[in-house]
C-alpha cells in the first residue's frame, strides 16, 4: 500500500506520524513537507523586511523543513519498508493532493490542525480541503494514540460504504480490535411523515429498509469475525453525522471510519456530505474512504 504522510511541525502531525506505526502491513510511504511560500513572504514582508531579510528567512525554513522530514524517516525507518522524502513550496492542500496522484497513493495520511497561522509550517485548515478533493482515502488525526484499539465504521448500505469496510480490511492494524459496525437510519421528515402517515406504503417500506440494513450489517460483520477483533453491531435510527458522533463518544473510540459519500434518498441510507460533517465535530481522528 502507497501511503503519503504529510508532516509539519505541529502537535497534530506528530499524532499522524505515530499512527503510521498501528499498521501492521509494511507500506511504501512518502513523507512530504509543504512550505507555503507566498504565504510566508506576505506575513514576512509586511513587517517592513527587505526582500534580501526574506530570502535568509527563507532558507532557514528550508533547512528546518529538512531537518522535520529526517527526523521524521529516522523514527519511522523500523516500521516501513520503503520512505521517500518530499519537499515542496506553494499552497499545502494543492500540494498534497498533487502528489498523492503522483505517488499514485492509496491514503494520505495528515494531522488535523497544523501550528498556528503566525507560522510558516502551515497544515491548519488544510485537512478539510483535502479530505474534500483527494483522489484517495484520507486519514485526519485529531489526538495521540499509544494504542489504537477502538474503531468504529459506519455503513449505510451503499457501494462507498461497501468500500470502505473493504478498505479497512485492506489496512490492517496491529492489535485485536474492538470494532463497532453502525448504520444509521435516517427516516423521513416529520412533517413529511405526518401527511402520509395513513398511508399503507410508509410503513411496508420502513419495515423493508431496517431488514436490508440489518441483512447488510450482518454481511460486512462477517468479513471481520474471522480475525482476533472484537465485533459489534448497530443499528440507529436518527440524524446520521449526529448519531455517529453520539456512538463515537459513548464507545468511546479512537478512530471513525465512514465512506466518502452514500446514498440520497428519502428511503435509502444517508451518508452523503455525513464524512465531512463528521471530520468537522468528531473528537478522534477520522478515515474517508474512496
Amino acid at each position: 500500500m502507497n501511503i503519503l504522510l504529510a508532516v509539519d511541525s505541529s502537535p497534530d502531525s506528530k499524532h499522524a506520524v505515530q499512527m503510521v506505526k498501528h499498521l501492521s502491513a509494511p507500506v511504501k510511504l512518502a513523507i512530504l513537507y509543504v512550505v507555503d511560500v507566498p504565504a510566508l513572504k506576505h506575513a514576512y514582508l509586511s513587517s517592513e523586511c527587505s526582500e534580501r531579510d526574506f530570502e535568509g528567512y527563507r532558507q532557514e525554513v528550508a533547512r528546518l523543513a529538512q531537518h522535520v522530514l529526517h527526523e521524521t524517516r529516522d523514527e519511522l525507518v523500523s516500521s516501513v519498508r520503503e520512505i521517500q522524502l518530499v519537499a515542496d513550496n506553494g499552497d499545502p492542500a494543492e500540494s498534497i493532493i498533487q502528489t498523492a496522484e503522483e505517488h499514485q497513493a492509496d491514503l494520505i495520511l495528515l494531522g488535523h490542525r497544523g501550528m498556528t497561522e503566525s507560522s510558516p509550517f502551515l497544515l491548519g485548515g488544510v485537512s478539510q480541503k483535502v479530505a474534500t478533493y483527494a483522489p484517495c482515502s484520507v486519514l485526519v488525526c485529531k489526538e495521540a494514540v499509544p494504542i489504537l484499539d477502538r474503531m468504529l465504521l459506519a455503513v449505510d448500505g451503499s457501494e462507498a460504504s461497501k468500500k470502505s469496510a473493504q478498505f479497512l480490511e485492506t489496512l490492517p492494524f496491529k492489535g485485536p480490535l474492538h470494532l463497532v459496525i453502525e448504520m444509521v437510519w435516517s427516516p423521513p421528515p416529520s412533517s413529511l411523515l405526518a401527511s402520509v402517515s395513513k398511508s399503507s406504503y410508509v410503513a411496508p417500506k420502513t419495515a423493508s429498509a431496517k431488514s436490508k440494513g440489518e441483512a447488510f450489517l450482518r454481511e460486512v460483520a462477517e468479513s471481520f469475525q474471522n480475525g482476533p477483533n472484537n465485533v459489534e453491531i448497530e443499528w440507529k435510527c436518527g440524524d446520521p453525522p449526529q448519531a455517529i458522533l453520539e456512538s463515537a463518544k459513548q464507545h468511546d473510540v479512537q478512530m471513525i471510519v465512514v465512506g466518502a459519500r452514500g446514498l440520497k434518498g428519502i428511503t435509502r441510507f444517508l451518508l452523503g456530505s455525513v464524512s465531512q460533517k463528521v471530520l468537522e465535530h468528531a473528537p478522534c481522528s477520522v478515515l474517508i474512504v474512496r
